[in-house]
């Protein structure tokens, strides 16, 4: 009995001595846990990008605000992160021979310098792109490999979203910048023409998509809302050179004309969804260049007309153009000759040629092309070619 007691208690003390051994202590197991990269938004302006994990050491380069970079791992106060893709660095020439690595531990350096600090290192047969350095001839620039390790303060880094976060962003930010490219091109195209030759709806309304989908990069977003002020005050002002060249427009009529433009430019920003003309056109999207012409020439007399008819809208101007129209009856035909200044696109004809030539905004004229027709029209000038002219304002 007494035996059987003393095995029993050697058995529970021998449990009880190596059951700890089994388990990782706690502190133990938290070095174990394996760091999760993630992408790191910058929070401040001029944050730095250090070679090591230590305030005295070479800066690579600086953040600004909102700057996202891939964090790797940690070090201390530090996190280290994966070099930017615009980053480069800096090879002694001799050790490279058609992007080949030809030593081994070869220096990569921050500036083209034997001095420069190192940002690493580079082993014989190691594939890198290269190109001659614009300063100094003896040395290469390269990117920098992506195992390289950087670090910045964590006390300027808040996690934005997972890894594949990054490459996203990047992959937008592409995209903002060449649809920002292509603006700026086609505004300053539109912008040497004169404004009869001006078409600028498909300028403005990729600096409008800008505005209203990348509000995610707002260096960009700034230079949009910029370029596309500019564009629009430039169409306004050959738009108001346009409208007095051919007709009288009064001092009244052409602060009304900037006021409403004024006015309708305010509204394009505050819609988001607004129609892609933006200089306030809401029939169709896509006028012709000729149609233009014809909604600028209606606008001109319209505001002219209120010179002496103060608080009228256009709908009275017409009510009034229609009250005095002229009834004529004959065959529509375009009238497709490039000549400056002609007074329609259409040419109404009798049995014995030519009555004359007609243009609309009211009516879509060419559906009545080849066909007998009665028109309610209102005179306009003719420019001094060979038959009169007429704006359409109804068709029987």
């Amino acid at each position: 009995m007494i035996r059987s007691a003393f095995v029993l208690s050697c058995i529970f003390t021998c449990c009880v001595a190596t059951t700890p051994q089994n388990k990782t202590p706690a502190p133990q197991q938290q070095l174990l846990k394996t760091f999760k990269p993630f992408t790191g938004k910058i929070t401040a302006n001029k944050v730095r990008m250090r070679v090591k994990a230590d305030l005295d050491s070479p800066i690579v380069r600086q953040f600004a605000k909102n700057d996202l970079l891939l964090v790797v791992g940690e070090e201390g106060e530090f996190f280290a992160v994966q070099p930017p893709k615009d980053t480069k660095g800096y090879v002694f020439r001799s050790y490279i021979l058609d992007d080949i690595v030809e030593a081994n531990k070869v220096n990569v350096r921050l500036e083209p310098n034997p001095d420069a600090p190192i940002l690493g290192q580079l082993e014989t047969g190691m594939k890198v792109a290269s190109k001659i350095c614009d300063s100094n001839h003896k040395w290469l620039e390269i990117s920098i490999p992506q195992t390289t390790r950087f670090y910045v303060s964590k006390e300027f880094v808040i996690q934005a979203g997972g890894p594949e976060y990054l490459s996203t962003m990047e992959k937008r930010k592409e995209q903002v910048e060449d649809l920002y490219h292509s603006a700026m091109a086609l505004a300053e195209i539109e912008a040497q023409k004169s404004y009869e030759d001006m078409s600028i709806f498909t300028a403005s309304e990729q600096f409008q998509t800008i505005i209203r989908n990348y509000s995610d990069f707002p260096e960009i977003l700034t230079a949009a809302k910029e370029a596309l002020a500019q564009l629009k005050e430039t169409y306004l002002n050959k738009k108001i050179a346009y409208l007095e060249e051919r007709t009288e427009l009064s001092p009244s009529a052409k602060e009304e004309l900037i006021a409403k433009h004024n006015e309708e430019t305010k509204e394009y920003f505050a819609t988001e969804h607004a129609h892609p003309s933006f200089w306030g056109k809401k029939k169709q999207q896509n006028h012709s260049t000729e149609n233009k012409l014809w909604d600028s020439l209606e606008e001109a007399l319209y505001l002219s007309w209120t010179s002496f008819h103060s608080g009228k809208k256009m709908d009275d101007f017409y009510t009034e153009q229609k009250a005095n129209s002229t009834v004529l009856t004959g065959w529509l035909e375009p009238y497709n000759n490039p000549v400056k200044d002609k007074p329609g696109n259409y040419i109404l004809k009798g049995s014995n040629g030519p009555i004359a030539y007609v243009y609309s905004t009211h009516v879509d004229l060419e559906k009545f092309v080849d066909k007998e027709v009665t028109l309610a029209a209102s005179p306009r000038p003719n420019n001094h070619f060979a038959f009169p002219a007429y704006f359409v304002l109804s068709v029987e």
